[in-house]
């Protein structure tokens, strides 16, 4: 696993950790090192999850637009209920959405 400059790992809570290991054995799968380009760093939209840790990002330019489908069906069947997949036109964005509860709005 790769780690985009100025991203950090450990802002993940402990919920992410689970996210981290599906995507790394799903992209291992298609040939591919698994890139974080995300986590609490940088500025996310109104009601992110990315600040408190509960949302990251993956590289997925290396992959076709098949492939890219492909894994986001695998990572949204690997995970358990609470958590959301989304295929963005530049990443893979995944949050525990069962961390709204916990998280000031």
């Amino acid at each position: 696993m790769k780690v985009k400059d100025g991203v950090q790992l450990r802002d993940l809570q402990l919920e992410m950790r689970i996210v981290l290991k599906a995507a790394e054995i799903i992209w291992a799968q298609h040939g591919q090192e698994l890139v974080v380009t995300s986590t609490a760093d940088g500025v996310h939209s109104a009601g992110s999850l990315h600040p408190y840790g509960y949302a990251v990002d993956f590289r997925i330019d290396y992959f076709g637009a098949v492939v890219q489908d492909l894994v986001a069906h695998k990572l949204r069947a690997a995970l358990p209920a609470g958590y959301q997949v989304y295929r963005e036109a530049t990443h893979i964005h995944i949050e525990f959405d069962d961390a709204k509860k916990k998280v000031p709005r």
